[in-house]
């Protein structure tokens, strides 16, 4: 139940971006992440002891991936599910775990190439059927925000993709590794840095009705929510519950996020999926479905191979260990 609550907390992401109009993208991003990297200064404060004793390019490594990560993921999303839809933007993004598979194989092979051309292409298949979704409904006029919005939602499964591989990589590489929760608060200062310097332009180029009672409100409580409760505390209760989810179940239970977030974004939008945007999506889901299928098996495979005392951890999926 944790895990699922986490998936929900997470996936109120793609809905926020219309839910606060008419305030802006660059708002509801660096008003989210300000309260983020805050809540990962104050750990940084108590954790000043331990901060000092990390080197200072793994501090600013913590920092650039936090920013790349998180800060420019979330920028994609917003930009992606305004100019196109929510439910696009959160199928798409959820397609993830494939880039990551991806480009980890080239670093260390993880499962052969056969078994990843089948989830490439049902991805690919419905990532093209989601793009003509206006053009199948004869709105050629909204089909060019259609496009931008998934090549939006394309760099975001990219961004991700990238700070999911480099920190996994990097951590693997380092000899001491860093505590989990000074990391996290490094990676929430990196994307709250980037946020805290742009929030003043972010409010300068907002419209005035944004700052009228009703829509002031409802923008503050969104950052809030994100931030502190959606990034922090989602992160926090995942981290625990995974501790006892069985590892053929953590990935089923991330691909939760993405049915969420398509599924919330289509009352904010108001309106019902069409037929070739379900189509689209059951051909993403079916592409996650199968990489996961092979992916469990290679981890049970290791597992009968590997030593009794290898930690549960190591057998984790490595594309299902990060959050957002």
């Amino acid at each position: 139940m944790a895990a699922l609550t986490a998936a929900l907390l997470w996936a109120t992401a793609f809905v926020a971006p219309a839910a606060v109009k008419p305030a802006s993208e660059l708002l509801l991003v660096t008003g989210r992440y300000s309260l983020f990297g805050l809540c990962g200064l104050y750990v940084l404060i108590r954790s000043r002891k331990q901060l000092k004793l990390m080197p200072l390019r793994r501090i600013l490594f913590g920092l650039y991936i936090g920013f790349v990560g998180y800060f420019v993921f979330y920028i994609c999303v917003s930009y992606s599910a305004t100019a196109g839809s929510g439910f696009i933007t959160a199928v798409v993004v959820g397609a993830s775990p494939i880039t990551i598979a991806l480009a980890g194989n080239f670093a260390e092979k993880r499962m052969s190439w056969s078994q990843l051309i089948a989830p490439v292409v049902l991805i690919l298949a419905g990532i093209n059927l989601l793009s003509v979704t206006d053009f199948v409904q004869g709105r050629s006029e909204d089909a060019g925000n259609s496009i931008l919005g998934i090549a939006l939602a394309l760099g975001a499964m990219l961004t991700w993709s990238y700070f999911v591989v480099r920190n996994a990589q990097s951590q693997r590489t380092w000899e001491t590794k860093p505590d989990p929760t000074i990391w996290a608060a490094l990676v929430a200062m990196g994307a709250g840095g980037a946020s805290m310097v742009l929030l003043p332009y972010a409010i300068a180029s907002t419209p005035e009705e944004t700052f009228s009672p009703y829509p002031l409100f409802k923008i503050i409580t969104w950052c809030v929510f994100l931030g502190v409760i959606g990034s922090w505390w989602g992160t926090y209760i995942w981290v625990k519950a995974a501790q006892g989810i069985p590892v053929p179940l953590v990935g089923p239970l991330l691909a939760t996020e993405t049915i969420f977030g398509a599924i919330l974004s289509l009352p904010v939008e108001q309106r019902t999926p069409t037929w070739t945007e379900i189509a689209g999506a059951l051909c993403i889901l079916a592409g996650i479905s199968v990489y996961m299928v092979f992916d469990v098996r290679n981890v049970r495979s290791k597992e009968a191979l590997s030593a009794p005392d290898e930690s549960d951890a190591d057998a984790v999926p490595a594309t299902t260990r990060a959050s957002r």
